[in-house]
């Protein structure tokens, strides 16, 4: 098995992380669906993130980056490239006047605490978005109008040969749903320029953000978040709803009765559960209004057929 001896170089090359084997992705994804990791890799600083991409450069093998879990739909038969998870040595908040440095392993939630109590503006809108900085980042999480790329002046990147640069807020190339970075490079740091505020106001201002989303979305129950990306002019949620799809099932796994972006599961549905609403939901979108429905929420693993 090629990770086994990937896992017995990386330690050799001085790895000091932690490393995972055989993790079932249903315990670590917000779906709550997908068969085992066959390696999870948790570096703790910058050089140990070199020793495991330079290793997998050497030996041929891809690796994928693994935030929280969040926006992923994992194959049951699960993941056979190595995951790389930066929540264990990238999650420094450091902040200078009214901008903010912050480690990509992050996670929103802690980050929205530190804004808080450190009276700065700008990210209230994240309320309720339970991702990284760096996974926020690479997909230019947002709502209602805003985006997280609004917010940014720089990121810290590594290539796939290990070298360091910084990409300025222009050349990120931030749009709906994504950036121009190159797949393969990988976000260490994104500093922020906020604004001074006032603390039990932003708290306010979170609190209201969390509740809109409480009320829109399905947050009771396991999701990936929004399936699709919103074609232009028109929200993917209230396409599926015209075509009559709200409440569609496969399994355990349903259109939201809520918010017919999400699809949710609703005990023990599958990933081919999951993929069988998402063909019907194209289609049935496709033959009814002319439009092709994107995914935003991202595949990995094994390939497996829909239901």
């Amino acid at each position: 098995m090629i990770n086994n001896g990937l896992e017995r170089r990386i330690r050799k090359d001085g790895f000091k992380g932690k490393i995972r084997q055989g993790v079932p992705m249903s315990e670590i994804t917000s779906f709550r669906i997908g068969g085992p990791a066959d390696l999870i890799l948790y570096p703790r600083d910058l050089q140990d993130l070199q020793i495991v991409t330079a290793r997998c450069r050497d030996q041929g093998v891809p690796y994928l980056l693994l935030g929280n879990g969040t926006n992923l739909l994992v194959s049951d038969r699960g993941v056979r490239e190595p995951l790389i998870n930066l929540s264990h040595g990238f999650e420094e908040i450091r902040k200078e006047g009214q901008k903010l440095m912050v480690g990509a392993g992050t996670g929103l939630p802690q980050l929205l605490r530190f804004c808080a109590q450190n009276a700065l503006m700008g990210l209230e809108l994240l309320a309720g978005i339970p991702g990284t900085v760096g996974g926020g980042i690479r997909m230019n999480a947002g709502s209602w109008g805003a985006e997280i790329g609004d917010l940014i002046s720089s990121l810290m990147v590594m290539d796939r040969a290990g070298g360091i640069r910084l990409v300025k807020q222009e050349e990120v190339g931030f749009g709906y749903r994504g950036t121009n970075l190159h797949p393969e490079e990988i976000i260490l740091q994104g500093e922020f320029s906020l604004r001074k505020g006032e603390g039990p106001e932003i708290t306010k201002r979170m609190e209201a953000f969390l509740r809109k989303r409480k009320e829109t979305q399905p947050l009771l129950l396991p999701s990936a978040g929004s399936i699709f990306k919103n074609p232009q002019g028109i929200p993917a949620g209230q396409l599926i709803e015209e075509v009559g799809l709200k409440g569609m099932r496969r399994g355990d796994a349903m259109v939201s009765p809520l918010h017919a972006n999400f699809i949710v599961n609703e005990g023990a549905a599958r990933t081919r559960d999951v993929l069988g609403l998402i063909d019907m939901i194209q289609e049935r979108v496709y033959q009814e209004k002319g439009i092709g429905l994107e995914l935003e929420v991202l595949i990995i693993g094994e390939p497996e057929r829909a239901a």
